[in-house]
C-alpha cells in the first residue's frame, strides 16, 4: 500500500532482514543498522560506504552462532512428547 501512494517507508530492526525487502521497492530509502546480532550469528550484512547490500545466498541471511546463542541461556527445556 505505501508503495502504491509513494510512501517511503524505513523498516525498524532486524535490518538483516529488511535489507532485502528494501531492495526490492522503490520507496524504501533507508535501512537502519544496529549490530544487535553480531554477538550471535555467523553472517553480517554487508555495509559499504554507506550502502547496505543484500545478501547474495537463499535464505533470510542470518546463520545463528549456536555456541554464543548457549553462552546466554539460563536453562535447558526439555518437552516431553505425547
Amino acid at each position: 500500500m505505501a508503495e502504491g501512494f509513494n510512501v517511503p517507508v524505513c523498516p525498524h530492526f532486524l535490518m538483516e532482514l529488511h535489507v532485502s525487502l528494501c531492495a526490492g521497492v522503490p520507496n524504501a530509502p533507508r535501512v537502519e543498522y544496529f549490530p544487535q546480532l553480531d554477538e550471535i550469528t555467523t553472517s553480517r550484512i554487508r555495509v559499504e560506504d554507506g550502502y547496505a547490500y543484500p545478501p547474495d545466498t537463499p535464505g533470510l541471511g542470518v546463520a545463528c552462532d549456536w555456541a554464543a546463542i548457549q553462552k546466554w541461556q539460563i536453562a535447558d527445556i526439555t518437552i516431553a512428547s505425547a
